[in-house]
């Protein structure tokens, strides 16, 4: 059966890679802003599931379709991508020095048998205390407008490194694809990743997954 990944994100299907499956990308198409929730941890989950199921209208079935989303959230605000420059200033100043938490949602949809299933992940994160000096580096040097609450684990600036000081949980979460999870909603559909994959992510990023 084939599989798409539904997503506009660079970084997903870099680790959709580490499965080892063969898989397509795929716009999903879906509004984002259409959705209401009433907190952080549902917004994610239907998020994931409705960019899975508009992804599908335009694929080739049958066909088992994953669908992602990320939100920062933070004494219950949600932030996903900044719209502006001045709006991700907003946001990484808010962070200074404080932890929130990272909620992924990854869901699978079987054209086929028109199944679905989800999961939510979630990881805190603590923040360094960095100065208004590196978040005009930060600004100048990362794309913050492509990623959730204008920063990325992943993106170090020269002298100071990455803004996060440590984490809780998964750091695929962090980057948007939880794999533990995802791994665990495809063998319901009989697929299974390589086995390798956690040493894959450890040698990307240094962390088990």
């Amino acid at each position: 059966m084939k599989l798409y990944l539904a997503s506009s994100s660079p970084r997903r299907p870099k680790l959709l890679k580490w499965f080892g499956l063969p898989f397509a990308v795929v716009d999903h198409g879906f509004d984002e802003e259409s959705i209401e929730a009433a907190d952080s941890e549902t917004l994610v989950g239907q998020l994931a599931l409705n960019k899975a199921y508009s992804a599908a209208e335009t694929i080739d079935k049958p066909a088992l379709v994953i669908g992602s989303d990320l939100v920062v959230s933070l004494n219950d605000h949600s932030w996903s991508k900044p719209a502006t420059l001045e709006e991700a200033k907003f946001m990484l100043k808010t962070l200074v020095g404080r932890m929130h938490t990272i909620m992924c949602g990854v869901a699978v949809y079987d054209t086929a048998s028109e199944k679905a299933v989800m999961s939510v992940a979630k990881t805190d994160v603590w923040m360094k205390a960095y100065t208004d000096e590196v978040i005009e580096k930060y600004l100048k040097q990362v794309p913050v407008l492509d990623r959730g609450g204008a920063y990325g684990i992943q993106d170090e600036i020269e002298g100071y490194g990455s803004l996060v000081k440590s984490f809780s949980g998964g750091i695929t979460t962090i980057i948007g694809l939880p794999l533990h999870y995802l791994e665990n909603l495809l063998l319901e559909f009989g697929v299974k990743p390589k086995k390798d994959w956690r040493q894959k992510c450890f040698e990307e990023t240094g962390y088990e997954y």
